[in-house]
């Protein structure tokens, strides 16, 4: 057995939490548990401390320490403060109501940054490089595809993507009995499409999955590596 050292403990350590974690395959048991409690535990308290390194102390409190209490005649130091304040509330029931105002700043914030990342980051790229992709004399460097090949990957991009967005089109228009109904067209597109976005959800799933399998096989090869260095050592 090789000597005690902190790279040892260290190793033993995430041999002891992978073997727990990897319990689960056999059932739900404490080992588990706890294993989980323990990383949510340290991914929260490490959110914790980036929070108040990164935002809350040199935001709020360093320039207090610096500039006194005429630090609050600074507007955009005394707004944060009196939001953190009512912030507090939350931890009573009887006073929650009084958080309202900066749960609903934070929520309202937070969904226009995702928004807008989502359209400025995403939405946006991605439509200008599908317009890019439906050209059918580009050459794709990755796979040389020319020709004939290049026009059907094009058209099956585009009868995809159409028959994507026609299956999310819910209005209908109105039959004489009452009823809302699409046109064929509309149906038959849409139907496509749904089988567009099948095969799309089952690649994603094929690729998740993939990825688990290669950290699980990862962890298998660390037990084992571990287990022989430790009695070649």
């Amino acid at each position: 057995m090789p000597a005690f050292s902190a790279d040892l403990f260290g190793g033993l350590l995430a041999w002891l939490l992978t073997v727990m974690v990897l319990s689960y395959l056999v059932r739900d048991n404490p080992m588990f548990r706890v294993a989980t409690y323990l990383f949510v535990g340290v991914a929260s308290g490490y959110a914790g401390a980036i929070a108040w390194h990164n935002v809350l102390e040199p935001g709020l409190i360093d320039p207090v320490f610096q500039r006194g209490l005429g630090a609050f005649a600074d507007v955009t130091l005394l707004v944060p403060w009196i939001l953190v304040l009512l912030l507090l509330f939350k931890l009573s029931p009887a006073t929650s109501r009084l958080g309202s105002i900066s749960t609903a700043l934070l929520v309202g914030v937070g969904s226009g940054v995702v928004v807008g990342g989502a359209i400025t980051g995403t939405l946006i790229p991605q439509t200008l490089a599908a317009t890019g992709t439906l050209n059918p004399a580009a050459v794709t460097p990755t796979t040389g595809e020319t020709g004939l090949e290049r026009t059907i990957s094009v058209l099956i991009l585009l009868v995809g993507t159409i028959s994507t967005l026609v299956y999310f089109q819910f209005t209908a228009r109105q039959t004489s009995t009452g009823e809302a109904s699409r046109r064929g067209w509309v149906r038959a597109t849409a139907l496509l499409g749904k089988l567009f976005i099948a095969v799309t959800f089952g690649v994603m799933y094929a690729g998740v999955l993939m990825a688990t399998l290669v950290v699980l096989s990862e962890r298998l090869q660390f037990l084992v590596s571990t287990i022989a260095q430790w009695f070649a050592g």
